[in-house]
């Protein structure tokens, strides 16, 4: 089965759509380590719950997570790991950039820098 390329470049627009935002971002980092509950994802990234609850209802309603009901609680989970190992990959482009360009990274946390081995 052939992918006709002007959807799968619609395809791709649209998820990085809704990738671009910084808390959405944050969000994803956060579960890249498993599974979370939203209070727990509020916690690890500093954002209110109902926030982060808006958020998550958009990533799930474009297949970027999937959600598991234990009782009353709500477990979110990347539906694929490999989406942070996407936006790594960018920000590390961003990182060399701004080397390049001998912009300031102290604003940058070190855990987020990635080192050229």
């Amino acid at each position: 089965m052939q992918v006709n390329n002007q959807r799968l470049y619609e395809l791709h627009a649209e998820l990085c759509s809704t990738m671009a935002n910084p808390k959405r971002l944050a969000i994803l980092e956060s579960l890249h380590a498993g599974e979370k509950s939203v209070t727990d994802i509020a916690e690890g990234t500093g954002t209110p719950i109902t926030t982060v609850s808006q958020h998550l209802r958009l990533l799930r309603d474009k297949h970027v997570v999937v959600t598991r009901k234990e009782g009353q609680t709500v477990f979110y989970r990347l539906r694929d790991p490999r989406m942070v190992d996407a936006c790594h990959l960018i920000r590390s482009v961003l990182v060399d950039g701004m080397r390049a360009h001998g912009e300031m990274l102290g604003d940058l946390a070190p855990s987020k820098r990635k080192r050229k081995t």
